[in-house]
């Protein structure tokens, strides 16, 4: 369990999901640790799944890790079709093995869309770091998303 750190108390703020999507527009990938067995989540969670323990507190990941496995999704949501994914252009969408342990689904892009849509760029065991996406929808304020791109 290498390269985590926990967050200075005055960044302390009650684990939800609404502060996980705060810290991520931060540039900070944060997840939880249970106090009791020391078991890490991310996204966090507020009780552990290990043991039921309600006594976390907030931790922060380094963003990096490997493509544990991954789709190619060329049929997708309608915000990825906006941006140009489609049949025979997918998109990727991968579980990254973060080098702290956990696991984490995630949007894995690429330097460019061109190649994004080439599946021969994709690799069990290729070293990725985080990369945070700003996700802009008419009508709506910005919002930020965990994704992954090639070290």
């Amino acid at each position: 369990m290498k390269n985590r750190r926990m967050i200075k108390m005055s960044e302390e703020k009650e684990i939800t999901l609404r502060n996980y999507f705060d810290f991520l527009a931060k540039d900070k990938l944060m997840g939880s640790k249970c106090k009791k067995c020391g078991e890490v989540f991310v996204p966090p969670k507020k009780i552990c799944n290990k043991c039921q323990s309600t006594e976390l507190e907030w931790i922060e990941f380094s963003g990096k890790g490997t493509l544990a496995t991954y789709s190619l999704i060329h049929v997708g949501a309608r915000y990825f079709s906006a941006q140009g994914y489609r049949m025979g252009k997918p998109y990727c969408f991968g579980v990254i093995k973060l080098e702290e342990g956990p696991r984490v689904s995630a949007h894995v892009v690429g330097p460019s869309k061109e190649w994004e849509f080439d599946p021969a760029n994709f690799k069990v065991g290729m070293p990725l770091k985080k990369k945070i996406i700003k996700v802009e929808i008419e009508g709506r304020e910005p919002s930020f998303d965990l994704g992954f791109e090639p070290v």
